[in-house]
């Protein structure tokens, strides 16, 4: 079985249009979290200062983070932004580790990658993705 896990792992992966399906989900859990928290700062009054201002930075962070990967689902996977996010953001390497990613995130988007081939939305390929430590080079085609 872990092996089985290890194989799908590596060739989700690969495919271009999971982990932008991957990109997007995360980036609507994490910006709409960061919506919540500024919401609730600027309702609730009766908040001490100091938690109003960490929920108002932290609020910022979420949404622009989840900006980010959410944008990464329509750029080309050769930009910069785009190579920085699969540089810097965690991969689906310890999925033990990370049960609320899996449910909240990794299932849907194995779900939803088959979904969206059938519809006929197919990733980009590319001639040459080089290996940046964390992810595994796709083969040239």
């Amino acid at each position: 079985m872990k092996r089985f896990l290890h194989r799908l792992v590596i060739s989700c992966e690969r495919d271009d249009l999971f982990l932008r399906v991957v990109f997007f989900l995360s980036g609507l859990l994490f910006g709409g979290l960061g919506v919540v928290m500024l919401v609730y700062a600027s309702t609730h009054s009766s908040t001490s200062l100091l938690a109003e201002v960490l929920f108002w930075v932290f609020g910022i962070l979420f949404t622009a983070g989840g900006g980010l990967m959410v944008s990464r689902c329509a750029l080309s996977a050769q930009s910069r932004m785009a190579r920085f996010l699969d540089r810097n953001l965690p991969d689906a390497a310890g999925l033990e580790d990370g049960a609320l990613l899996l449910i909240a995130i990794y299932l849907p988007a194995v779900l939803l990658t088959p979904f969206l081939r059938f519809l006929g939305l197919r990733g980009q390929r590319s001639n040459s993705m080089h290996d940046n430590g964390n992810r595994i080079a796709r083969p040239p085609t």
